[in-house]
């Protein structure tokens, strides 16, 4: 979870470790930590400061300025230190691995899916789109020009096979055409491209020949326009292998580099790549989970004042109607009272002190008594009135 990190505490990190060690605990680069000082006015370290400290020196810092115009806090995300850790052995192993790895010479075996693609891909029915093929539904995520298409799955196969002997298993998932590349559980998308260069269609003398005999025939007579593509697409040969998507990596043929020759970084990226995902994914996850428990926290509550709130409506009615029955108990009782000392208590008003006390002890909620008139059950209403 991203937290306010000031800039006094992130000046004092600064000069009480390398930037690069403080970097990581927030998951950034080096350089993007250095700028987000410097936008911040955090002077750093200059160049052999930690050598001196290294030598038992003690170096002065540069003082914090305190100008109002910098930014007073960025809102960072602190790693857990066990995953820095983790992070850095990662790298460390990719770096000892990194130079016993290369694209196989010569024939290989393919791996199945390798040879599935190339023989889906080399059939007649997967047409050219923007001069290259695909079937992602189906086979390995390639879409590269026909030329280049043998090149790109021996790429892919090597890719395969090197991963297979680390335990990691690459797979085509149809229903979401993608190809992806398993590392200790986590799911690493893959493809591999090649790039086209596209230009204004000029129409070859056929083409403008077969326009204009449609032209000359009868509107009766004119079958299909011979139209043709605005655009022509030609293949460079420059291949780049896709990884993931947020975050991603790519690795593409350069000018002195051939991807075979980089296949080592390859690798050793997607290694890092798939534990970048990993620690997202797991971020992610926490944070879900943090805001699920909000969320249940919150709904708790409201249900809690909801609950609380209606048992303290249902007190009020409550002291309502016994106050309201306390008021015609009263009243009666000075209605008897004043009658019998008029000598006016008559057969009938004994009946109606009988009827509103029966009332008030109805009204009042510490007394259960049912009445027979106002508690019945609401009768039928005629379906026609006359």
């Amino acid at each position: 979870m991203s937290q306010k990190v000031s800039r006094e505490t992130l000046y004092d990190e600064v000069w009480a470790d390398p930037v690069t060690e403080v970097a990581k605990r927030y998951g950034l680069s080096d350089v993007g930590l250095a700028k987000l000082c410097r936008t911040m006015g955090i002077p750093l370290p200059a160049r052999g400061y930690w050598a001196k400290v290294r030598a038992g020196a003690k170096p002065q810092r540069t003082p914090l300025s305190t100008h109002g115009r910098y930014r007073q806090a960025a809102s960072l995300t602190r790693l857990d230190p066990e995953a820095v850790k983790e992070k850095d052995e990662v790298r460390r192993r990719v770096r000892e691995t990194r130079q016993v790895i290369e694209v196989p010479a010569g024939p290989i075996d393919r791996h199945p899916l390798v040879v599935a693609a190339g023989k889906r891909l080399a059939k007649g029915d997967v047409k050219l789109e923007k001069g290259v093929v695909s079937a992602p539904a189906e086979v390995l995520h390639v879409e590269v020009s026909r030329g280049s298409l043998d090149r790109a799955l021996d790429l892919f196969n090597a890719l395969i096979l090197e991963f297979a002997k680390r335990g990691s298993a690459v797979e085509v998932d149809p229903e979401k055409k993608r190809t992806v590349l398993t590392i200790k559980g986590t799911r690493v998308e893959l493809s591999l491209t090649e790039r086209v260069r596209r230009k204004e269609h000029v129409d070859t003398p056929e083409e403008t020949k077969a326009k204009e005999r449609y032209w000359k025939l009868s509107h009766y007579a004119r079958g299909e326009y011979p139209g043709t593509p605005r655009y022509d697409y030609l293949a460079t040969g420059i291949l780049t292998i896709t990884a993931g998507r947020w975050p991603a990596r790519s690795w593409n043929d350069t000018e002195r580099t051939p991807l075979e020759r980089r296949f080592p970084e390859v690798v050793s990226g997607l290694i890092l790549l798939a534990t970048e995902i990993r620690e997202r994914e797991e971020h992610q996850a926490r944070e879900e989970e943090r805001r699920r428990l909000a969320k249940e926290r919150y709904a708790r509550i409201m249900e809690q004042r909801k609950r609380e709130r209606g048992l303290f409506e249902a007190l009020e009615t409550e002291a309502t109607k016994w106050e309201r029955a306390t008021r015609l108990r009263a009243y009666v009782d000075a209605v008897e009272h004043a009658a019998t000392l008029k000598g006016e208590l008559t057969d009938e008003l004994v009946d109606w002190i009988g009827w509103a006390r029966a009332k008030a002890d109805w009204l009042d909620p510490m007394i259960p008594v049912f009445d027979l008139i106002l508690d019945a059950p609401e009768p039928e209403k005629p379906a026609y009135w006359w």
